[in-house]
């Protein structure tokens, strides 16, 4: 009885435990889900050395109740090729050439955002006098909690798209001499597909100052020079010294022989060529193994239903050669009875 009284007593502790666990859990992921929106999510502003500009960001909050939090705005840049923004909440750590985070004054810091309603923030941006020409990128963010925190430094930055923050981008271009320079650093398909449709990988990495966003086309064209298939690139931004990746399909799922590949892009604002070529082969092999096995299958039971006809009537044919004489016996028989 006292075992059992355990074993049940045990049972009890492990379920209190677990429902503690899951309920610390929903309370922690809802405490860290902000429904907020903000307006513009991103924009493109034009500014002169030494010009001031002011810039107006409105954020949402879509819940049911008011939420606290602070305003700040953080350099940010995009290292991978997928476009992800890394913030950094330390003006210390970020690219100097790519920063401007100083150059933002905010109108406050702190706010309360009311429930199903909005606060727009004002925000001033002072460009100096020998800022360099080229892009800056900069995110002003809202973040709930009550208190402005210290720098995260490089090993705390959070970015763009976590559930404690809601950011717009702001892309600036330093208006002077410009250095436009981008190219297909790859540009892959593998050299033969069983079946279609074919899978284009394309990279293209921006070497310039400011980010572009190239508009192009990828065309299947086959060994006679007509097109095939085209598919149309994303239109992504690109920024400095970082590469964009871009997967296409072209054509259909029955093809056969050998195709060329082609893309055709342009980009900045001088319209840039971006060119790559290369060739696939495309040849369902297993299907015309078959249909070649049918094939000889088929011609194997003609040949040998032709070779059995033909014997057939070879036979036959002897056979009424050999009635033919018997009936000349008969008929040479009877004559001389006759006779």
């Amino acid at each position: 009885m006292k075992t059992k009284n355990v074993v049940i007593k045990f049972l009890i502790a492990i379920l209190v435990l677990y429902s503690s666990y899951f309920s610390f859990v929903t309370t922690a992921q809802a405490q860290t889900s902000i429904p907020l929106m903000v307006m513009p999510a991103r924009q493109e502003i034009t500014v002169d050395p030494g010009e001031q500009k002011v810039i107006t960001l409105n954020f949402y909050n879509k819940s049911d109740d008011p939420i606290t939090g602070f305003f700040q705005a953080a350099d940010f840049i995009v290292e991978n090729n997928n476009g992800t923004p890394r913030l950094f909440d330390n003006p210390a750590d970020a690219p100097s050439k790519y920063a401007a985070s100083n150059w933002f004054t905010l109108f406050y810091d702190r706010a309360t955002l009311p429930a199903h309603d909005k606060v727009s923030l004002q925000t001033t941006i002072n460009v100096p006098l020998d800022a360099n020409p080229g892009g800056r990128y900069v995110a002003v963010f809202f973040e709930q909690g009550a208190n402005i925190p210290q720098a995260l430094g490089g090993s705390e930055e959070v970015g763009v798209g976590t559930t404690s923050r809601i950011a717009s981008l702001v892309y600036i271009k330093v208006n002077g001499p410009i250095t436009e320079k981008s190219l297909v650093s790859r540009f892959f398909v593998p050299f033969f597909f069983e079946y279609g449709p074919i899978k284009v990988e394309t990279d293209i990495l921006n070497r310039g100052d400011y980010h572009v966003k190239p508009n192009g086309v990828i065309t299947m064209s086959n060994v006679f020079g007509g097109v095939v298939d085209q598919a149309q690139l994303d239109s992504q931004n690109i920024f400095p010294d970082t590469s964009r990746g871009y997967e296409n399909e072209l054509g259909a799922k029955w093809m056969a022989g050998r195709y060329k590949i082609d893309l055709t892009a342009s980009y900045g604002e001088q319209g840039q060529a971006l060119t790559a070529s290369t060739y696939v082969w495309v040849f369902p092999w297993r299907v015309a193994a078959a249909v070649l096995l049918a094939l000889i299958i088929v011609y194997i039971a003609l040949s040998n239903l032709f070779r059995n006809l033909s014997t057939k009537e070879t036979n036959l044919e002897k056979e009424l050669e050999k009635e033919k004489v018997e009936i000349e016996k008969l008929k040479e028989a009877l004559r001389k009875k006759r006779e």
